[in-house]
This record gives C-alpha cells, structure tokens and sequence, in this order.
C-alpha cells in the first residue's frame, strides 16, 4: 500500500552494530563473526528475491516441532539468530538499537502494509523470524507496522507460492503503489443516515494474474475492506454536508463536487489512499 524507501543502513551496517554490542558471551560472538560472510550473502539473496517478486521461493527452516533449534547458519543456532535481533537489535542499550530506531522514524507514523490508516508499534519481520531465522536482522525484512497488521493481519504467516505474497513496502514492484487497484463504490443511506463506502480490488487489465491475485490477498490479509469502510465512515458525515449546504447555496454539482471531493483527490499523498479512491466514487456516483 505504501512505498517506504530502503533502509540507509545496510545488512553490514547491522551486523557491524550487533557484533560491536555483543558482550559478556564470547562464543556468540565467534560464531556470528565466523558466519558473516554466508550471513552477508543470503541477505544478498534476500534482496535480490524481494525485487523481483519471488521471495516465496526462499525455503523456510525445517521445523519438526516448533520448539526445535537447529543449526542454521555455520555454528548458529536458530535461537542464536533470533536472539542477534531480540537482545542486540530490540535492546535499548544496544548500538544496532540506532537502526531500529531509524526504520522506526522513517515510516513518519504511518504503517505501510494499510496505507497509513494504523501507528507502528514496532518492527515486523516480513519473512518470520521464527522460520527465516538467518533474515532476523536484515534491515529490509524489518516493516515498521501497526499492531492490526502485525498481529490480526500477516502474523506468522508467509507465502509459500507466488500469489499469496502480500506487498514488500521496501522491494516490490513500483506498479503496487503507482497504479490505482484499490476501488470504491457509494452505497446510499436510508433517510438521514450518511451511507457507507464498500472498497473492492480492480488491478489494471494489463496485469500478470499473479500479481492481479497479489494485491487482492494483501486487501483481504489485512482486512482492509472493513478497515477502510469504518475510516470512510467518519469522512461522510463531515464531507456529504459540506456537499449538500453548497448545493442549498444554488452552487451547481459539478463545481461542489470539484470544492469538497476534487480537492481530496488532488491533495491525496498516493494513488491507493482510501480517501482518495473514497472521494472518486462519490464524484461519480452523487
């Protein structure tokens, strides 16, 4: 939905950070020293998947029971590499806490995955740490996001073909934030009652059906129908009076139109902005 850019800090950036914060456990800090180089490449391999949309095929961690700690990465364990991201990246006191920090800042409070409609609670690992252990600490892989999207939305979950990424808000394509996707129609109210916005997925024709069935899982992953429909409420009771005392005034509809509705439109801060796509529909539908 949102288009963040790329971390300023890079993968050696954050190991660079985590090793310099690793005291008082020498052997941790052989074995993250020992592995960096295969660390540093498979980040490699991360952001090379993530560009071009194929992260999907990046085998998750063989877990016969979750509990499980395999070795991951040369002497590495799982739990090592969770425990890279949270004691040495989480922690407050730790020098790679500057990058948390940074990603933290540069979402400007706006959760990319919804379009901005929740706050960033904190940094969600678009592949799982839990099954992609060796990306715990990949600048990349760490979204600034709300909690509805962390939690209620993509979770643990991660897309094992094609079509059921949702959007990588560093990575992806810029087709999923430049072109419109994300439709609305006006359904009327009865009586006094102000109406509701319903919110749909219509990808340009010209789209491959994966990346089409991409935008469509994002949409229902994150519920952003509902999401969306419930901020849309709380717009029309503001705008539709606007709307209509212009009209009482004898102002004609296509210029009350352009005064509350274009106005959004134009002011809009990307192309898939739910008051945007809101602001559309009541242009054509009033």
């Amino acid at each position: 939905m949102l288009k963040l850019n790329p971390p300023i800090s890079s993968y050696l950036d954050m190991l660079t950070l985590c090793r310099n914060g690793i005291t008082g456990n020498a052997g941790l800090l052989q074995n993250v020293n020992s592995a960096s180089n295969v660390l540093q490449q498979q980040a490699e391999q991360y952001e090379a998947s993530a560009t071009t949309g194929e992260l999907y095929t990046i085998v998750p961690l063989a877990l016969a029971r979750p509990k499980d700690d395999p070795v991951v990465v040369g002497h590495l364990k799982k739990s090592d590499l969770v425990k890279l991201y949270d004691n040495y990246v989480v922690g407050k006191s730790k020098p790679a806490r500057a990058v948390y920090d940074a990603l933290m800042i540069a979402a400007n409070d706006k959760c990319p995955f919804c379009g901005g409609i929740g706050r960033p609670r904190n940094l969600d690992h678009y592949l799982p740490k839990a099954h992609y252990p060796q990306f715990s600490i990949v600048p990349v892989n760490l979204v600034p996001s709300c909690r509805d999207c962390n939690m209620d939305g993509k979770g643990q979950a991660f897309a094992t073909v094609a079509s059921d990424q949702v959007l990588q808000p560093y990575l992806d394509d810029d087709r999923f934030f430049s072109k419109q996707w994300l439709f609305a129609r006006y359904l009327p109210g009865a009586a006094d009652e102000p109406g509701v916005i319903e919110y749909f997925v219509s990808p340009p024709q010209n789209w491959e059906p994966i990346d089409k069935q991409r935008v469509k899982k994002h949409f229902d992953d994150f519920d952003l129908g509902l999401r969306f429909s419930k901020e849309a409420g709380s717009r029309l009771v503001a705008l539709l009076p606007q709307y209509e005392a212009l009209l009482a005034a004898q102002v004609s509809e296509d210029v009350a139109k352009n005064i509350i509705f274009q106005t959004v439109i134009d002011t809009s801060p990307f192309i898939n902005h739910w008051e945007r796509v809101m602001c559309l529909a009541l242009m054509s539908e009033l």
